[in-house]
């Protein structure tokens, strides 16, 4: 008696634990031309028929096959794969425009899935599709009314087929907020904070030019006032940003970084105006030197630039190279008689050095330039420190 009890509830309940193969869930469609397949009862029978109603009349109007699964369980199968092997063996849809759409839920998973053809991604892809079930389904899923969830999602699904504008609408909706936030959080996150610290350190060292009394420097004309620097690196960026969030649109974000990166070049060329202000000042009492080593602690900023905006400071950077090159061997005029100068090559200026002078080009830690007045035979040394070199300055003979 107690294993003829237990083998009748085993049989009681396996209809309520069956799982499915692919074989064995019945195509509707074949049987009495339903587009719904519900064989565990999922779905009220009144839903069925609306459903019926209501997929019959969008393939009439746009030749859009639908087909609708429930289905208790599934066992172990991936439902993605369960989904293709069901959509290729049912054939759903038309096969020149391969328009077909297959809706499975599988209960035990609690997982709906959208498989559709090519020929509806255009309308249908994967963000419009996850919009629907999250907007439509799953809220209904979770109250147990599966009829409700199914018979809403199906509803947008006809009124986006309908009309493809409503997918464009959802589509565009998704993707504008998702990159959009990224794009702040990216903001906010990396950049916002590398801009508060440089401000910090830039107050504390005192280099604004409207600090109270500011470091000395030989280049006043490269300094901000506290308020320029704020407004330059942080009001305007952050007005682009609230400007592009406020206009919204399907690219927002991007116009924004686009905007922002034409915006940060201008910062550049604005550094570049006031590099020029520091060359002429130099320029006009012939301190060529001066203007060689001012270009010279520029060029590491410069390269980091040229890997950061390629285009146009890439070439810029070469230019900058050469410029400081050009400079250093700039004609000048003699200090005591106005004559032109020549500079001596290698082997002449060796003459004109001490031999400590000598063994510093020798190691290669500083470079020696030697020029010669053509008029009165007056010299003048000048010398450029290798930043690279393994070698620190004596700090008895300097």
């Amino acid at each position: 008696m107690r294993y003829l009890t237990l083998l009748l509830l085993v049989c009681l309940s396996a209809p309520l634990t069956a799982q499915h193969t692919v074989e064995s869930v019945p195509n509707q469609k074949l049987i009495n031309g339903s587009y719904v397949s519900d064989p565990d009862g999922i779905l009220g029978a009144g839903t069925v028929a609306q459903i019926d109603t209501l997929l019959r009349s969008l393939e009439k109007r746009t030749t859009v096959q639908v087909a609708v699964v429930a289905l208790q369980s599934i066992g172990d199968y991936d439902d993605f794969g369960f989904a293709q092997e069901l959509f290729d063996n049912w054939g759903i849809g038309n096969k020149e425009n391969d328009n077909g759409m297959l809706v499975l839920l599988v209960k035990d998973k609690h997982t709906i899935h959208f498989h559709t053809g090519y020929g509806l991604e255009g309308v249908l892809p994967d963000v419009v599709c996850k919009r629907i079930q999250r907007d439509y389904m799953v809220p209904e899923f979770r109250k147990d009314n599966y009829s409700g969830g199914m018979l809403a999602g199906l509803q947008e699904v006809n009124r986006i087929l309908s009309d493809p504008g409503h997918a464009e609408e959802l589509k565009t909706s998704e993707s504008e907020v998702s990159a959009w936030v990224g794009f702040v959080i990216f903001l906010s996150v990396f950049l916002a904070p590398v801009f508060l610290v440089v401000f910090i350190v830039k107050s504390v060292r005192k280099t604004f030019s409207d600090s109270g009394n500011p470091r000395h420097t030989d280049y006043p004309e490269m300094r901000l006032s506290r308020w320029s620097w704020l407004l330059e690196f942080i009001g305007i960026p952050v007005a682009i940003v609230a400007l592009f969030g406020v206009r919204g649109g399907e690219d927002a974000a991007g116009l924004a970084f686009l905007a922002l990166y034409f915006y940060f070049m201008f910062t550049l060329f604005h550094r570049l105006w006031r590099s020029k202000k520091v060359i002429r000042r130099f320029l006009a009492t012939q301190e060529y030197y001066e203007i060689v080593e001012f270009l010279r602690k520029d060029q590491w900023y410069w390269f980091f630039v040229a890997l950061i905006f390629p285009i146009p400071f890439a070439l810029y950077f070469f230019y900058h190279l050469a410029r400081k090159r050009m400079y250093r061997n700039h004609p000048r005029k003699c200090k005591q008689c106005q004559g032109n100068m020549r500079k001596l090559d290698e082997k002449s200026d060796d003459e004109y050095l001490s031999e400590a002078q000598r063994v510093e080009e020798k190691l290669r830690s500083v470079d020696y330039d030697v020029w010669k007045c053509e008029a009165c035979g007056s010299i003048e040394v000048w010398f450029y420190l290798n930043r690279h070199s393994k070698y620190e300055s004596c700090p008895k003979c300097k």
